[in-house]
């Protein structure tokens, strides 16, 4: 009984032995993979597709985009030019205008009600274990006009982030993936106490995200926007927002193809989860965004 007794706690040694060399080498291998780096070293996109990061303009650095979009009314498709100024390494303002059926057959131009204001400052920066925070206000919407008769209230299909936070954490895999992920907390001044049949939209709303650039040209961006404060959907009649399963699931392809300049197609809302109010969704659309970037 001795004799197996020593056999067995010989085996249990040599288990536990070959179990910390896995971990070991498991552990080896994803520090690897994903090694930390710094936001001044590493650069971090300013937004994701229609939600902020915490990324900023550096101090004299500027960008002009336009931006073409898909009207899901008649008037045509939309145009929004903008333009975006770091004032300092953590402070940025911008201003954009624009309207639907610019581009188009229609002889009607339904320009937007008010020019979209942005002020973003970079609260924190980004540690080993901490992400970088932006808060800031964003009063520009995205995919068009919507009107109290067709969506319930007044503002934007994609209504705007009004108040915001926002926190990013960059990594890099294989020593040259980018990996940059995101979340953002905001709340809208869009459709509070004016939603038609339904109770007041006071809620707050959350959006994730991701970047990952697989070279210095190409990157692709995911991004799900939880629409916890949007009145459409399955369940409109019912006064239910906080629907996860309800959210917006955008994706987006960026080539950078000068220092300077890059351009950008983005799919939005691929689930078709954006409804009007009588449940009919509006469909998935497509965008095009070219920018311009650089210093004064």
């Amino acid at each position: 009984m001795k004799l197996v007794d020593k056999a067995n706690v010989t085996l249990n040694d040599i288990a536990w032995s070959l179990f910390i060399r896995r971990v070991s080498v498991s552990g080896a291998f994803v520090l690897a993979m994903f090694s930390l780096l710094y936001a001044s070293d590493q650069f971090q996109p300013y937004r994701m597709i229609n939600t902020h990061t915490a990324g900023v303009l550096s101090r004299a650095s500027f960008d002009v985009d336009f931006l073409v979009y898909a009207s899901p009314d008649w008037y045509g498709s939309g145009l929004l030019p903008g333009v975006h100024v770091g004032l300092s390494d953590r402070f940025n303002i911008g201003i954009s205008y624009g309207g639907e059926g610019i581009i188009g057959y229609s002889n009607r131009v339904r320009w937007n009600a008010l020019p979209g204001i942005l002020i973003k400052y970079r609260l924190l920066e980004e540690g080993v274990a901490s992400p970088a925070l932006a808060i800031g206000f964003d009063n520009q919407g995205y995919g068009g006009s919507a009107g109290k008769a067709v969506y319930g209230y007044d503002g934007y299909v994609y209504k705007s982030p009004g108040f915001f936070a926002a926190f990013s954490k960059n990594y890099l895999m294989f020593t040259s993936i980018q990996i940059g992920f995101h979340g953002t907390l905001n709340y809208s001044i869009e459709g509070v106490d004016e939603v038609v049949g339904a109770d007041d939209v006071r809620w707050a709303n959350l959006a994730v995200g991701a970047d990952i650039g697989i070279n210095d040209e190409i990157a692709f961006f995911f991004e799900y926007d939880f629409a916890f404060n949007d009145v459409t959907g399955a369940n409109n009649d019912k006064h239910i927002y906080a629907l996860p399963h309800k959210g917006f699931f955008n994706i987006g392809l960026r080539w950078v193809f000068t220092e300077n300049f890059y351009i950008e197609f983005d799919m939005l809302d691929i689930f078709e989860n954006k409804t009007r109010l009588d449940g009919a969704p509006i469909g998935w659309g497509r965008e095009l965004k070219v920018a311009y970037v650089s210093k004064f």
